[in-house]
């Protein structure tokens, strides 16, 4: 057992604002709205297919960073949950709709262990 179990803690919230963090370097909040408009069947604005190409790159790459992390890390089920949920409300903090922020949390939760 781990006696210092906050040390951990700090390694997720950090992890998991890093990733939002790129995630948001690399891909507007508006085109994320855009695509996921889209994908929802909304009338929204046309994405070139490069960026949604890159969008969904974009996006698989953080699933697998996540899925990496969580099997180094051996994560719980109350880590894993705080690494989703500190990721969501950053995302939400850097400018991403709650919608928008939830369906990525999602897809990166369906996709990992």
């Amino acid at each position: 057992m781990e006696m210092f179990f906050w040390k951990k803690n700090r390694l997720v919230d950090q992890f998991a604002k890093t990733l939002a963090d790129d995630l948001f370097s690399y891909l507007q909040p508006a085109v994320v709205e855009g695509y996921f408009a889209k994908a929802a069947g909304k009338a929204a604005g046309k994405l070139p297919a490069a960026q949604i190409a890159d969008l969904e790159r974009r996006i698989k790459d953080v699933v697998l960073k996540v899925q990496h992390f969580k099997t180094q890390q051996s994560l719980g089920i109350y880590r894993k949950a705080r690494l989703h949920l500190i990721f969501t409300e950053r995302l939400k903090e850097l400018g991403f709709s709650e919608p928008v922020a939830q369906e990525i949390n999602k897809i990166i939760l369906l996709q990992t262990p």
